[in-house]
């Protein structure tokens, strides 16, 4: 299936790339589980888990099926850093094999620890689910952002499968956390992980879920329709520009080094998301690059002007709305290309 979906084409091909990949990394640790690798066979110390892999390998089918018009970028391998940090973490433990004799002194501190912490708790499971748990729900924000759901609105019928499979997997992530807790605290995990089996069975009747509503729509063209839902938010959204320009430059709220989302959004008078998606969808900007572009206009502003010639660089970065000079410093070059001080040597 994983190879069909691979090969499927437009519109789709993207997000059933990343589900074909979630498909090929389920059998081979289901291929690892049913083989029972033994701690004294090579393959032990050849075949690693991947189990953090997965909730980021959903998320991102999930983006690429809703998100029409996203683009992979280079800030979204950091959704990777766990898988990382458990190849890092999963093959220290298994090094200590090598050192082992029976007893706890013929290992290092750091090496016992980390031995018993990923081999006689819940720690891998636990963290396992977590992943899944947060994706999850990055997973909701964005079929609510794209698909509509907000202030009540229904979410649109071609959405709802996944809406339905997102709730089956949150409920999935929260049993495994606290099976595992209660298993640790109040029986053996150690030498009886009993479930072991059925969260893998259970996550293979997940994937295959998905597998099979994601493959029956594999050429479906949802994206034709989310992209009309969006031009209409985009006009929707597009009314609340001026008011936000207006807000900015008259009420001049960047000077305020504590403005967040919330404060800016309840001065315009709309609900965080909405400024979100304005900054978002209309303005391609992140909050902190909007207003950190106001800042910098006006301190550029301020060290060409003679009128602020007994200003320290220091206090034009306070009155700009900063708060830090080296915060100053690295906001103005990356904005501009120039430092303060040689913005203000220009002028000179």
């Amino acid at each position: 299936m994983g190879g069909m979906l691979w090969r499927t084409e437009l519109p789709q091909r993207r997000a059933n790339r990343f589900l074909a990949i979630l498909l090929f990394f389920l059998s081979y640790r289901l291929l690892m589980v049913g083989l029972r690798v033994s701690y004294t066979s090579w393959t032990y110390h050849v075949f690693l888990e991947y189990n953090w892999l997965y909730g980021a390998l959903l998320y991102f089918y999930v983006r690429a099926y809703i998100q029409w018009d996203w683009k992979w970028q280079r800030r979204d391998w950091m959704h990777f850093i766990p898988v990382v940090l458990e190849f890092v973490f999963a093959n220290f433990v298994k090094i200590q094999n090598f050192y082992w004799d029976g007893t706890q002194e013929s290992l290092s501190w750091a090496g016992a620890q980390a031995y018993i912490l990923w081999m006689h708790t819940p720690f891998q499971l636990i963290i396992f689910a977590g992943v899944i748990l947060f994706y999850v729900y990055k997973g909701w924000q964005l079929q609510e952002e794209e698909g509509g759901e907000e202030k009540g609105q229904l979410l649109p019928a071609s959405l709802s499968w996944i809406r339905l499979i997102l709730r089956a997997y949150f409920i999935f992530g929260i049993l495994v956390i606290l099976v595992g807790l209660v298993d640790f605290f109040f029986f053996s995990y150690a030498f009886n992980p009993f479930y072991t089996y059925p969260t893998y069975l259970t996550l293979a009747l997940l994937t295959y879920w998905l597998a099979l509503q994601g493959f029956a729509r594999r050429n479906q063209a949802i994206r034709g329709r989310l992209k009309k839902l969006k031009e209409d938010k985009r006009e929707e959204l597009a009314q609340y520009l001026p008011k936000l320009e207006q807000a900015m430059r008259e009420q001049k709220l960047y000077t305020e080094p504590t403005l967040n989302l919330a404060g800016l959004a309840s001065a315009i008078d709309i609900k965080p998301y909405q400024l979100t998606q304005i900054l978002n969808r209309l303005l391609e900007q992140s909050f902190n690059d909007y207003v950190n572009g106001f800042r910098v206009e006006e301190a550029v502003r301020m060290i060409r002007s003679p009128e602020y010639d007994h200003f320290t660089l220091l206090s034009i970065a306070y009155e700009s709305g900063f708060n830090s000079k080296a915060t100053f410093n690295r906001i103005v070059k990356k904005m501009t290309g120039k430092s303060p001080n040689q913005i203000k040597q220009e002028r000179d």
